[in-house]
């Protein structure tokens, strides 16, 4: 059934598909507890005692599917309410006054202007590394028409307030502000990080009527180009600082308005990513694409990326141990080692391998790298897996040959087959993908070359045939009547006219033998009267047809034992009946004495002898079907 929608509800389903695709979602039913336990802890740290002071509004989930945010879900701090935060941006402002007080350390930070209606989340916690690390995301509602450049203005900003065994700072409890602009001392406020500041690099314009940042910021152009209500936010930033394993610390997470109560900010805290410090083990090819961890035999290398988060100014040891079919040092190399070593200010340790190519054949190697990091506390275990393959032939398809019908272009289509991703397509038209659009004026071969990433070449060619003016015909060949001994038979069809790059199709229409076949040529045993219809197709899908008819008989040879070659009509030759069906047969006649005084290759009943005498005389039949035949014939006149 086919079915016809209004051009407003079409335009209300794509609407709706686009909503679901792409959007910011918030939920306040989880509880603080919940939401730290639950969302923001990662790996290697245990909470306890956690509080929240702030409107309830304030605090909740939030999940982010293909927005600009950079964070896919985790916590939701603000300081007006969370069911403001979710886009587009429409211009009506998220705006909630919760009328509640700000926090001194907030003050502190933004000073000399005041916090109001901040949000606080604290809890003490413990680790099992020898760092804390998490990101997050700093927006507003105030970017960029109320972002102050003077003191005493309008600066919402937030903190990370860390307290705790060798931690001495400016704010309460000794703590150290932790969230940080990169490589500076500056909190992250909307004085310190806006388009127009030094620190311009990590803001993200968000703003579909802005008139202050300039077209560098690449500001949405429409309403429905955005997805989060705030009109500006930072890149994902990342906040980590130096701990003792297994001591108790204190964080105090907080944001507020400055200066008055009004336009809303938030903090998104991503999912997951408030965890100790650890190293990650990622694998990748160097030529990448769909095979990121398959390294094929005699073709590049397989590196892996050992990357540690938290402090850097210590030394850091890493045991690897190696699981799996390949073996360390001979099925790649160079061999991994048995532990690396990060120095004071390293965060990354690459190790690359090549596998040469053996020539065996052999299934999908694999290898899982495991790599500890031990300390006074057990700081991570992370792995990684390389699979190592048999180089797979690179083959190329450059598609059916095919016809220009009609004036509009012919567009080819290669595709690769095999080899080693990601590959490269050059065309005798000089084109460079895999598709190529052509307009032949006449019949024309088209070549394709790949290249895979090993450097393997390969090359396919197609036709497009220009249609010629004479109406497309078929022959099927003649009828024919054979001897079993003729089997197998063969059909060839001989098509011409029309264009070129015809499509053939042999059936039965009658008669014993079943035949069905797409080829030219047709070979087959034939078991009786058959009648054959051959339909072929030219690239236009013009169509015409013939048939054939394959008639069998048995095909017995009757040899004569005397006949009267003496010039009257009778009986003049010596006739073998059958013959017919045996071409290419060799008569010989032999003499009383064996001389030879007749012999002719595919003889059709042609002997009527005039310088012989009358008498008894042997012949010998070699017949074209591998038999003999021998016997006596006379001749009387």
């Amino acid at each position: 059934m086919r079915k016809i929608y209004t051009t407003v509800a079409a335009l209300l389903l794509i609407a709706t598909a686009a909503d679901l695709k792409a959007q910011l979602t918030v939920s306040g039913a989880m509880t603080p507890s919940q939401l730290v336990t639950n969302v923001l802890l990662g790996t290697g740290v245990t909470v306890s005692n956690i509080t929240y002071t702030g409107a309830a509004a304030a605090l909740g989930s939030f999940t982010a599917n293909s927005t600009n945010l950079g964070i896919t879900s985790g916590v939701l701090m603000t300081c007006g309410d969370i069911a403001n935060a979710p886009g587009p941006n429409n211009q009506t402002g998220a705006s909630v006054s919760n009328n509640l007080n700000g926090d001194p350390d907030l003050d502190a930070i933004m000073s000399p202007t005041l916090s109001y209606d901040a949000s606080i989340l604290e809890f003490d916690f413990t680790t099992t590394g020898d760092s804390i690390v998490f990101r997050y995301v700093f927006a507003s509602e105030e970017f960029m028409e109320y972002v102050s450049q003077t003191p005493g203005g309008i600066n919402d900003g937030f903190g990370f307030f860390l307290s705790g065994p060798g931690i001495t700072g400016p704010f309460t409890n000794n703590a150290e502000n932790i969230a940080l602009i990169p490589n500076t001392s500056l909190p992250v406020t909307m004085f310190n990080v806006n388009c127009t500041s030094p620190n311009s690099a990590y803001y993200v314009c968000n703003d579909p009527v802005n008139t202050i940042c300039s077209s560098s910021f690449n500001c949405p152009g429409s309403q429905a180009q955005t997805t989060i209500q705030y009109d500006g936010m930072t890149v994902v930033l990342t906040a980590r600082h130096a701990v003792q394993c297994n001591q108790t610390y204190h964080i105090k997470l907080a944001v507020g308005d400055g200066a008055d109560h009004i336009l809303d900010s938030g903090v998104f805290l991503e999912e997951g990513s408030f965890s100790a410090t650890n190293v990650d083990v990622s694998s990748e090819t160097n030529y990448g694409g769909s095979n990121d961890s398959t390294l094929w035999e005699g073709c590049g290398q397989a590196c892996l990326y050992f990357t540690r988060d938290g402090n850097f100014g210590q030394y850091d040891t890493l045991s690897l141990a190696l699981v799996g079919s390949a073996t360390n040092g001979i099925d790649f190399f160079p061999p991994f080692p048995a532990q690396i070593v990060f120095v004071p200010g390293q965060d990354t340790i690459t190790l690359c391998v090549s596998a040469p190519n053996d020539g065996l054949s052999e299934v999908l190697e694999n290898l899982t790298i495991t790599a500890t990091s031990a300390g006074i506390c057990v700081q991570s275990v992370s792995q990684a897996t390389i699979y190592f393959s048999d180089y797979n032939t690179l083959d190329v398809d450059a598609g059916n040959d095919t016809a220009m019908c009609t004036s509009n272009p012919v567009i080819l289509s290669a595709s690769a087959i095999d080899g080693t991703e990601p590959y490269t397509y050059l065309w005798s038209t000089g084109s460079t993908t895999p598709t190529t659009t052509v307009t032949p004026t006449q019949t024309t071969s088209y070549t394709v070359t790949v290249t895979d990433a090993c450097g393997y070449v390969t090359f396919d060619t197609v036709n497009v045939f220009i249609p010629t003016t004479n109406p497309l015909t078929v022959n099927a060949g003649s009828d024919m009547e054979i001897c079993p001994s003729d089997n197998p038979v063969t059909l060839s069809a001989f098509a011409s006219g029309g264009a070129n790059g015809y499509t053939y199709q042999w059936t039965t229409l009658s008669g014993p033998d079943q035949i069905s076949s797409n080829q030219p040529t047709v070979i087959y045993t034939a078991t009786g009267n058959t009648t054959i219809s051959l339909q072929v197709t030219d690239a236009c899908g013009n169509t015409t047809t013939d048939q054939v008819i394959v008639g069998i008989h048995e095909c017995e040879l009757i040899f004569p034992n005397v006949f009267t070659p003496n010039g009257d009509p009778n009986n003049e030759y010596f006739v073998i009946q059958g013959i017919e069906y045996f071409p290419n047969s060799v008569l010989t006649v032999f003499n009383r004495w064996g001389g030879i005084v007749f012999q002719e290759g595919h003889y059709q009943n042609t002997w009527s002898p005039k310088d012989v005498s009358d008498g008894t005389y042997y012949y010998v039949l070699d017949a074209s079907d591998g038999r003999s035949y021998s016997g006596f014939v006379t001749i009387i006149r």
